[in-house]
């Protein structure tokens, strides 16, 4: 690798990350910031277009994640600069994925295939196996960066986030065509961008007026959510002598919320430091539900007793109803990776150790829909389907989707983000979940902590945002109006597709690529 070359690809990561994601805010820098590292690795070999792409992935992540470095230090036994190299370490494998992607398109474009259509199909199945594989943690997908820009992200309810990646990707690889062989030489790539930009943007923009008609003018189903930020210290949360004040902060927010007119408030996860079917004291929330006539979705430890001296913990979900009590629960599916559960723990034994709040939870496996009755005068009579995810439960598309497909059609992101202070992490998480919303055409609403906590419409559009580490009390009325999304309706089929592609693309590299490369090495002799 020589030294521009290097500095591309670190120029690249720092764009795509340190200005595009929140909570700088500069999305429209994913545009061409992924344009510098392709243009870098064009013509490299296998190797050191792996390089590069690892070098890019190292810059990206580092500024993306830099917040795992202090929760770690401060939270647990380990040390500042070992916190450090644990990040070091996680944005080394991450980086990965980004070296795949450089390798993969420079090795199928050796065939003579077009990077402006390997690239974006590469980079959408390498985000994708994000989700899975080494231990899943899909944070930051590009398509991300434009949460904040309407008429793009409305593509969404096609494809998901995937698609929104896919878009830019391209522009990104037409760009480096253009720095490489100059604009007259791909007039018609140029055409073919400015189409996409068009009909993106015209999509978008038309998109999301009818959405925002039918979320205004239909008959719809609405509820009046209030969403209660206790701002809990992390270092009190489960102290035991804190119990009681814990309880009675959030009870106490709830009353205003009560007052303001919501039939469901929200607390936000493990809000209740004690498990609620075990513990007496749930008959506060009970007493307080029943004489108010609203419904408390919370947060709170769940325990399974397996035996005399054995029983499991849970991260669980409990629907509270006037009538009857304590009306049913949901169990967090997809744990945090060293938070909730050690992947390969046969071979990370010593995280234990090391991480104090760690524990081994048990998953949950269905997907719960609890079934609320819409607020009197508000529409259609009928029940509103809710579903409650779980902290980072809302980054992943398909999980999300699952919960919609059973018959969700609010969806409650309870979370407490006080782990990452005063960092980028929790404008990043609420980003995340308001994508959701796009893709599946549901109402998302984002209780936490310690903030954010906000109320995000079926366009995407965030109101009712909080201040991070302040108490507060947000109530609106959220509608339910339904709009169709594919996404919706057909899952990550962009995503299969772009497999299926991926898999062709890869058939013609292996069977042509030897002979293209051999007649393109006695083009270059012959020329000599």
């Amino acid at each position: 690798m020589n030294r521009a070359a290097s500095l591309a690809a670190v120029a690249s990561g720092a764009l795509l990350t340190g200005l595009s994601f929140p909570s700088t805010d500069a999305g429209f820098l994913a545009w061409f910031g992924l344009a510098p590292l392709l243009f870098a690795v064009r013509g490299r070999s296998v190797r050191e277009a792996f390089g590069l792409g690892w070098l890019f992935g190292l810059v990206l992540y580092l500024i993306v994640l830099y917040w795992i470095s202090p929760t770690i230090s401060n939270f647990t036994r380990i040390t500042p600069m070992l916190a450090h190299l644990v990040l070091l370490l996680l944005v080394a494998v991450v980086g990965l994925f980004t070296a795949g992607f450089a390798a993969v398109v420079e090795w199928i474009a050796a065939a003579g295939i077009s990077r402006v259509i390997a690239a974006p199909l590469v980079w959408v199945v390498i985000e994708y196996s994000r989700s899975y594989i080494p231990a899943a943690f899909p944070w930051a997908l590009l398509g991300y960066s434009q949460y904040g820009v309407e008429p793009v992200i409305q593509i969404a309810d096609i494809g998901g986030v995937y698609l929104v990646s896919a878009i830019l990707v391209f522009i990104n690889a037409v760009l480096a065509e253009v720095a490489t062989d100059g604009p007259r030489r791909h007039g018609l790539l140029l055409a073919a961008s400015a189409a996409m930009l068009v009909i993106v943007l015209g999509y978008g923009s038309l998109r999301a007026a009818s959405v925002a008609d039918q979320i205004g003018s239909e008959p719809a189903a609405s509820l009046r959510v209030g969403l209660v930020q206790g701002n809990i210290r992390q270092d009190r949360k489960w102290d035991r002598s804190f119990e009681e004040e814990i309880l009675d902060t959030h009870l106490s927010l709830t009353r205003r919320a009560i007052d303001d007119g919501a039939g469901l408030i929200v607390w936000p996860e493990a809000a209740v430091p004690f498990p609620l079917r075990l513990d007496p004291r749930a008959s506060q929330l009970i007493d307080l539900s029943r004489a108010s006539g609203a419904r408390l979705l919370v947060g709170a430890p769940g325990i399974e007793v397996l035996g005399p001296r054995s029983y499991r913990q849970y991260n669980r979900a409990w629907l509270i109803d006037p009538e009857v009590g304590l009306a049913g629960s949901y169990d967090k599916i997809q744990l945090v990776p060293f938070g909730e559960y050690v992947p390969f723990g046969w071979l990370l034994w010593w995280v234990d150790q090391a991480v104090q709040a760690i524990g081994d939870f048990g998953r949950g496996s269905e997907y719960v829909v609890f079934e609320l009755p819409a607020d009197a005068g508000s529409g259609r009579d009928v029940p509103i389907g809710v579903s409650s995810l779980i902290c980072y439960e809302g980054i992943f598309p398909a999980l999300t989707r699952n919960f919609v497909a059973a018959g969700a059609r609010l969806l409650v992101n309870i979370s407490n983000d006080a782990w990452y202070g005063r960092t980028s992490a929790p404008h990043q998480h609420l980003a995340m979940a308001a994508v959701r919303a796009v893709e599946n055409r549901v109402p998302v609403v984002r209780a936490t902590n310690t903030g954010v906590s906000a109320f995000v419409d079926a366009v995407g559009r965030i109101r009712g945002r909080t201040a991070l580490f302040e108490e507060a009390v947000t109530v609106d009325d959220v509608v339910i109006a339904d709009p169709f999304s594919l996404y919706r309706a057909l899952g990550d089929w962009f995503v299969y597709l772009c497999m299926i592609a991926v898999g062709v693309l890869a058939a013609l590299r292996v069977r042509l690529g030897p002979v293209l490369i051999r007649e393109r090495a006695r083009g270059i002799l012959s020329k000599r």
